[in-house]
């Protein structure tokens, strides 16, 4: 395998691992917070939870690059995807509460706060969980290279 195929494979995967990620985050979400606690139906959940990763992909294109910077400079540990994902989470839980309306729910028509501990919960797991699916994706080797051998 030439060094450009390496690299090619490294990259791919990279977006995959981060697509993956963004793909159990946007299930957990779904099962959990959307649909309260039950499983949709089957065709319903996979186009709610490809709608909302495309969506996620959309706005965590930095964390992307975060990836990208991290498969360079070789980092693999756990604890740094972890956290990155804590970030995403926190990210997505400021950017809820920036387009939250201003005034208070209304009981009478059943809203509920824009934030909630369900909410926070369910997105801390949904975080955590997508940083521990790319580290076994990609990031638990990230930065690694394979060995030349320079006589048979």
């Amino acid at each position: 395998m030439t060094r450009f195929a390496f690299y090619a494979l490294r990259l791919l995967r990279v977006a995959a691992g981060f697509l993956l990620a963004l793909a159990l985050a946007a299930a957990i979400v779904v099962v959990f917070d959307l649909n309260q606690g039950r499983m949709p139906d089957l065709v319903a959940g996979a186009v709610a939870i490809g709608f909302y990763t495309f969506l996620a992909a959309g706005l965590f294109w930095p964390l992307l690059l975060i990836q990208f910077v991290a498969e360079a400079m070789r980092w693999r540990a756990l604890a740094f995807h972890l956290g990155l994902g804590l970030l995403g989470a926190v990210a997505s839980l400021a950017w809820v509460y920036a387009r939250a309306p201003q005034e208070a729910p209304d009981p009478i028509l059943g809203d509920e706060p824009s934030i909630t501990l369900t909410k926070v919960l369910v997105a801390v797991v949904a975080g955590l969980a997508g940083g521990l699916v790319y580290w076994f994706v990609a990031g638990r080797s990230a930065g690694l290279q394979r060995i030349e051998r320079t006589h048979p």
